[in-house]
């Protein structure tokens, strides 16, 4: 056996289980971030988290230091999905990242603990390589940031972090297959890249890049996986492209390497089984959504055992069982919310980014028992920036 590829065969031979789970309790300061992606100057929101409830308050904006851009639709600009994508905003440990796809851009920040409201700007937005950022993606193992480019450059470049420098650029860009690349900025949702996350114990980087289902016949999309070799990631992807998955866009690990839960909004979702040390990913459980209309983001909580499934076209949750794919129920929220967009989970409490520019929050609170989950705030962000132009959805404490 090849000795740089031990370390992916010992994480494929891992079960699925529960991640670290924060106490309800948890009294330590919280806060969302959400980033406002605008042109004319791009900055990250954020928005105090109730310890005793879960409820957002005391907005305060910061820079980024780049621009926001929308993508374009047949119809025109894009809004509220601009992106095209999921994790426009991540946290891990003290860190917050954001894209600015405007200006070709990832900017990191420190977090402090008492203030997480304030984020500090280290050292200046990096150039990505590549057009229209999307997506990032960090390993506080690896201490390495990847983000995900779409337009006319499109591919993952990746960055060394440091607490006080900043990001530093490492290797070249990792090129797509040529029909992923269009102008810039990019024109979808079909034949966009999507997602872009690390899995578990960061041996692998993985990409969602949507295939075409308004064609006859339909086109799958892909699912590019680089390995990680020596705290390196590889220039060489491993492609899978499963016949079923046609629109694969938001990609989120089920508490272990081996499997994750993709949105497909030409159905519902998948789960799919990745396997080591190939990475070659196939198709589990095919989810078929009732009623679905925009199935693109989608959020996973160990605390209840659960995925969730969020679409845009509806306030309906689709609630599934993470090992099987059974449906397990439905969450409502107020329609006039127009769908649900970038969603994140803290402890008991659901956050989800909707269509009328607005944050939702959720209680979960004893859903895995039998409890009805109930809408418990809605947050208008009309007075802090351009509506529809919101994208992201990050908690920190991270989980």
């Amino acid at each position: 056996m090849r000795l740089d590829l031990f370390p992916l065969l010992l994480a494929g031979l891992g079960v699925c289980s529960a991640l670290s789970l924060q106490a309800r309790g948890d009294s330590r300061k919280r806060a969302a971030y959400i980033l406002s992606n605008n042109p004319e100057g791009n900055q990250v929101l954020a928005l105090s988290i109730s310890t005793v409830d879960g409820t957002v308050s005391k907005p305060v904006l910061t820079p980024t230091g780049g621009n926001g851009l929308l993508g374009l639709t047949v119809d025109g600009p894009a809004g509220p999905d601009g992106l095209f994508s999921q994790g426009a905003v991540v946290v891990s440990q003290d860190y917050l990242f954001t894209v600015n796809p405007g200006s070709r851009t990832l900017s990191m920040f420190k977090i402090n603990p008492l203030a997480p409201l304030s984020p500090q700007l280290i050292g200046e937005p990096c150039d990505t390589i590549g057009d229209f950022p999307m997506s990032v993606a960090y390993s506080s193992k690896l201490k390495i940031a990847c983000v995900v480019n779409g337009g006319a450059k499109a591919g993952v470049s990746c960055f060394h972090t440091h607490h006080a420098k900043g990001l530093t650029p490492f290797g070249k860009l990792r090129p797509f297959h040529q029909e992923f690349r269009q102008s810039t900025p990019p024109t979808g949702p079909p034949l966009t890249t999507s997602d872009i996350d690390f899995n578990p114990s960061s041996t692998a980087l993985f990409v969602t890049i949507k295939g075409d289902a308004m064609v006859t016949p339909p086109k799958p999309g892909y699912i590019y996986a680089w390995p990680i070799h020596a705290g390196a990631v590889s220039t060489k992807p491993v492609v899978s492209s499963p016949p079923t998955l046609l629109m694969g866009f938001s990609i989120d690990f089920l508490g272990c390497d081996t499997s994750a839960l993709i949105t497909d909004p030409a159905f519902g979702a998948s789960i799919v089984s990745i396997d080591y040390p190939s990475l070659e990913v196939t198709e589990k459980h095919h989810i078929v959504v009732a009623s679905e209309k925009a199935a693109c983001w989608g959020a996973y909580a160990p605390r209840f055992n659960s995925a969730y499934i969020i679409d845009s076209g509806h306030t309906n949750i689709s609630v599934v069982d993470p090992t099987s794919g059974t449906p397990k129920g439905i969450i409502q929220y107020e329609p006039q919310a127009k769908g649900g967009f970038d969603t994140a989970i803290d402890r008991t409490w659901m956050y989800i980014l909707t269509g009328d520019s607005g944050v939702a929050v959720i209680d979960l609170a004893g859903s895995n028992h039998g409890k009805q989950s109930v809408q418990k705030q809605h947050y208008p962000l009309v007075k802090q920036g351009v509506a529809g132009h919101w994208q992201g959805m990050a908690i920190y404490p991270s989980s």
